[in-house]
């Protein structure tokens, strides 16, 4: 197996359904199909989720990611101890957990630099959780970006079956976001967004840009940004070999899919997309990180309070999670 790409999972919050939905995920027995899997994180925690699940995954605990032979198709768990189980409470926004989380993922992303691990795929995180936990980003992107030296990506990549949307701009206040939609920012998007599908294997995707205001600016009555940024960088984009087009006003821009064939759609701030993807289907949708060196993936619902414990939890988003890094990590192997 050491031409596949190995591809380290890790638990997510343990106060949420993180542990549970990876627990559920690899109780899958295709999982252990196609590539070898690393758990990385405290094995007590595993543990815990296993017993929420209502499932038992004897899978060898190593100490060292070196120990991996991965010959075998079964996955390992790579014990990294950072919380004891008696400190965790479910439903509860915990600094202690946010540090469990933060500590754990900066040991994967080192094992990615060290080329140890080819992908990345996570249970929720809790932004806030992390920051108590001593993150100093905002988010687990600006962290990737910050890791592997990547200030100018722009590529939270949203992802609901067939379509892929990302954002221009993120979390940020709404009166900040006319500052920030720049031509190089918007070109940089685009570009992120077509070479992550073309990673997963659309060839030459069909891609869709909205408008920032409404109407598209009616000929600049309504702001000048759709003539003066937004469309130079589409034709920038075009001259770069990208399908793409726009700008569409944002309202209308989710009923011309499945007419236009169109397989993803860049917007100008967050809500313009997250509104859409979650009402069509929140349940299910993934969350790529894109334009980083390795694919890292996550489900895009949060730890989901309401249900941890209580094997209420569905592992679909995590299983999609899953099988979009696998193909992104073996394809990227392979391109290599």
């Amino acid at each position: 197996m050491n031409n596949q790409p190995v591809i380290g999972v890790l638990l997510g919050d343990p106060t949420g359904i993180g542990p549970e939905i990876v627990a559920k995920l690899l109780a899958q027995p295709e999982v252990s199909k196609g590539v070898p899997v690393v758990v990385i994180g405290d094995q007590r925690l595993f543990k815990m989720g296993q017993e929420v699940a209502g499932v038992d995954l004897p899978f060898p605990v190593i100490q060292s990611i070196d120990e991996a032979s991965f010959e075998e198709a079964t996955p390992v768990v790579l014990d990294y101890p950072t919380l004891a189980p008696e400190e965790v409470t479910y439903k509860r926004v915990s600094a202690k957990a946010g540090k469990s989380v933060y500590e754990t993922l900066l040991f994967a992303l080192d094992l990615a630099q060290a080329e140890k691990i080819n992908g990345i795929v996570f249970g929720p995180f809790h932004k806030e959780a992390m920051g108590l936990g001593g993150c100093p980003f905002h988010s687990e992107f600006e962290l990737f970006k910050d890791k592997f030296d990547r200030p100018n990506v722009y590529g939270e990549i949203n992802i609901l079956d067939e379509l892929w949307t990302t954002r221009v701009t993120s979390h940020i206040a709404l009166k900040e976001v006319s500052a920030l939609i720049t031509q190089e920012r918007v070109y940089r998007t685009i570009g992120v967004l077509n070479a992550e599908l073309q990673a997963f294997g659309l060839e030459k995707p069909h891609l869709a840009v909205t408008a920032l205001n409404p109407h598209a600016g009616e000929g600049g009555m309504f702001g000048r940004e759709e003539i003066d940024v937004i469309t130079p960088a589409i034709e920038q984009a075009r001259e770069a070999g990208i399908y793409v087009d726009g700008p569409f006003p944002a309202d209308t821009i989710f009923r011309r899919v499945e007419k236009d064939n169109f397989n993803g759609i860049i917007s100008m701030y967050h809500d313009q997309g997250q509104v859409a993807t979650k009402l069509l289907g929140f349940e299910r949708g993934v969350t790529l990180h894109g334009g980083m060196p390795i694919p890292i993936t996550t489900p895009a619902h949060g730890t989901a309070y309401g249900r941890a414990g209580e094997n209420r939890a569905s592992a679909e988003a995590m299983i999609r999670a899953f099988e979009i890094g696998c193909t992104l990590a073996k394809n990227k192997l392979k391109a290599a």
